[in-house]
C-alpha cells in the first residue's frame, strides 16, 4: 500500500502576512490540531501535496515528516481544505492528529459490488442514495471502502446503513436507517403503469354510467303498467 508521507514544518509567524509569504514561496499554510493539545500552525511543500491529495481517499491517514520532535511520526488525516477557486491552487489545510489508541469519526467511500436481481431481471434502476458512510474506529482499522453488496436487491428493494459489513472495530456513526442504495422503477414503465391503471378506472366507469338510462326506461315503463291514480283496478 502507498504511503502518504508530507512533509511538514512549524510556522514560527502566524496571520494572513505570514501565510501569503508561505504562498508565494511555493508552500501551503495550514494547522494541525488534536482535542488534546494545543494546534500547532505548519506549512508544506504545495505541489507535493497537491500530487498526494489527487490520490487519496476522503479518509487517508498521512504521515508527517519533520524536524520538530512534536509532529515527526505522527498519523494525521485531513479535515478542511481552503481553495483558491479561480487560480486552481490549495490556500490553506486543517490536519487533524491521531493517536493509535483513540477512536476517531471518519466518513469512508462506498464501493457497489454485484449485479442486483431488481435491475438485471426486472429492469429497474439502481440509485446510490449515499456516496460514503460515516464511521468510528482506531486509526488503525480506517477502511479504505465500504463494500454494498446489491446481488439480492430486487425491484422496489433498499439497503440501509445498518445492513453494511464494516469490519473487526468498525461501527456506525451514521444513522442506522439511512438508505444507501436502491433498485427503483424507471420513469417511463412508472408511467405507463400508471396510464394503463387510469384508463381501466375509466373504462369500468363507463357502463356505469351508460346503464342510467335504460334503468330510467325500465322505471318508465313499470310506472306506465301501474293503475291510475284514484281508479280501482279492473275498472
Amino acid at each position: 500500500m502507498e504511503q502518504f508521507t508530507i512533509e511538514v514544518t512549524e510556522r514560527v509567524n502566524t496571520g494572513k502576512g505570514s501565510a501569503n509569504r508561505s504562498r508565494k514561496q511555493g508552500l501551503i499554510p495550514g494547522v494541525a490540531y488534536h482535542r488534546h493539545d494545543e494546534p500547532t500552525p505548519i506549512e508544506m511543500p504545495s505541489k507535493e501535496f497537491t500530487l498526494l491529495a489527487r490520490k487519496a481517499r476522503r479518509s487517508q491517514v498521512f504521515t508527517f515528516k519533520s524536524s520538530s520532535d512534536s509532529l515527526n511520526g505522527r498519523a494525521a488525516i485531513v479535515k478542511e481544505i481552503q481553495q483558491d477557486y479561480l487560480r486552481g491552487v490549495v490556500t490553506h489545510v486543517d490536519f487533524q492528529t491521531l493517536k493509535d489508541d483513540e477512536q476517531i469519526t471518519v466518513d469512508v467511500p462506498v464501493k457497489i459490488v454485484g449485479e442486483a436481481p431488481g435491475v438485471k431481471v426486472e429492469k429497474g434502476i439502481l440509485t446510490i442514495v449515499t456516496h460514503e458512510v460515516s464511521v468510528r474506529c482506531l486509526p488503525k482499522n480506517i477502511p479504505v471502502v465500504i463494500e454494498v453488496d446489491v446481488t439480492s436487491l430486487n425491484l422496489g428493494e433498499s439497503l440501509h446503513a445498518d445492513q453494511l459489513k464494516l469490519g473487526a472495530g468498525v461501527v456506525l456513526a451514521d444513522d442506522a436507517q439511512e438508505t444507501i442504495v436502491s433498485v427503483v422503477i424507471p420513469r417511463a414503465v412508472e408511467e405507463e403503469v400508471k396510464a394503463g391503471a387510469e384508463a381501466g378506472a375509466e373504462g369500468a366507469a363507463a357502463p356505469a354510467a351508460g346503464a342510467a338510462p335504460a334503468a330510467a326506461g325500465k322505471a318508465a315503463a313499470a310506472a306506465g303498467k301501474a293503475p291510475a291514480a284514484g281508479k280501482a283496478p279492473g275498472k
